[in-house]
């Protein structure tokens, strides 16, 4: 009994929120893994391609030649080899930051509304009912409900950690340009102040916002919609249900919550390039600066800057074609031209 007790009072914390901290000390354990392949991403964001280019097919084996970019792995090999194997953890302490300041704020803001505002995006209905069990209309409440509110936890989630985010592309931002302005991310915080006040720590913002918006309705209204529509096929046989179905049902229902996910991220994708792009508008770096990209007043003019090839860097890590302009380096080889020309 004694054991029991100790148990669940570990660290002092609820059962809930014991829970949350051991996944979130998961998450950032993985996420501290996977730093060599996030830095990898926000350099390809920034338009930073300083490796050769190689030829090839656009379907591996057959298409159109083409140029194309490193992929993801042999840019971070090659950024080893050219700049030391720690910058492949650029950043890291701002990262770790913003990403538990994300979870945090998500888990508290969620049982904030939930004991609060339990009705912000209607009121809780048919609870006790499964999906199968809704009419079309309930099941639609339901959704909207759900949209709304994960709508208000993201948006506070990102809002409270983007100081740190900034911080974060910033530092890895300066691998460009081979400087040293920021360095830690306390230290990052007070100059980014200091210099620019409230505008420089919450630069991109507002297309980071947008991107997660898109991405949480998106997934459930397309969710929604397929679900539907899987049921009623599911109810216009009249056969009675046997194991094989139900469990064939489960399985599809949930291949759709892994597949439209993967799907609906690439349309809130370009918001993400923007966002890192205007993380370091203003910064000073070299990267904010002639002839790397032109000066930014708000973010519609980085998207308008990047729409024609910009807006998917770092989508893919394979098969990276290069769609822009083409020069050639001083060792006779060929390299993408992402300079600004005025």
């Amino acid at each position: 009994m004694a054991d029991g007790n100790q148990q669940d009072t570990f660290l002092g914390l609820a059962p809930e929120d014991e829970q949350f901290a051991k996944n979130l000390v998961a998450k950032l354990a993985l996420s501290s893994l996977s730093m060599p392949l996030t830095v990898t991403r926000t350099l390809i964001q920034l338009g930073h391609e300083p490796f050769p280019l190689s030829t090839g097919k656009t379907l591996v084996f057959a298409g159109r030649n083409a140029y194309f970019l490193p992929n993801a792995f042999s840019y971070m090999k090659q950024l080893a080899e050219t700049r030391g194997y720690l910058t492949l953890w650029t950043g890291l302490d701002s990262c770790i930051v913003s990403l538990g300041v994300q979870a945090i704020a998500s888990h508290r803001t969620q049982k904030y509304i939930d004991e609060y505002y339990p009705n912000i995006g209607g009121p809780k209905l048919n609870a006790d009912k499964e999906e199968d069990e809704l009419t079309d209309a309930e099941s639609f409440r339901r959704v909207l409900r759900a949209g709304f509110r994960d709508s208000v936890i993201r948006v506070v989630a990102v809002t409270a950690a983007r100081p740190f985010t900034v911080c974060f592309i910033r530092q890895i931002a300066q691998i460009i340009g081979n400087e040293t302005k920021y360095t830690t991310c306390a230290q990052a915080l007070g100059v980014i102040g200091k210099q620019e006040g409230p505008g420089g720590l919450f630069g991109g913002l507002a297309p980071q916002i947008l991107g997660e918006l898109i991405v949480i309705w998106g997934v459930h209204l397309i969710t929604h919609g397929i679900q539907r529509a899987i049921l009623r096929t599911e109810m216009g046989d009249t056969k009675q249900k046997d194991e094989t179905k139900v469990k064939a049902a489960k399985d599809v229902h949930k291949f759709i919550h892994t597949a439209v996910p993967f799907l609906v991220n690439s349309f809130g994708y370009p918001y993400s390039v923007v966002s890192s792009v205007m993380a370091v508008a203003g910064s000073g770096l070299a990267v904010s600066f002639l002839p790397y990209s032109p000066a930014f007043t708000n973010w519609h003019g980085a998207w308008d800057y990047l729409r024609p090839t910009g807006l998917k860097r770092g989508s893919r890590l394979f098969l990276r074609e290069q769609v822009g302009a083409v020069t050639v380096g001083t060792d006779q080889q060929l390299y993408a031209s992402n300079s600004y020309f005025a």
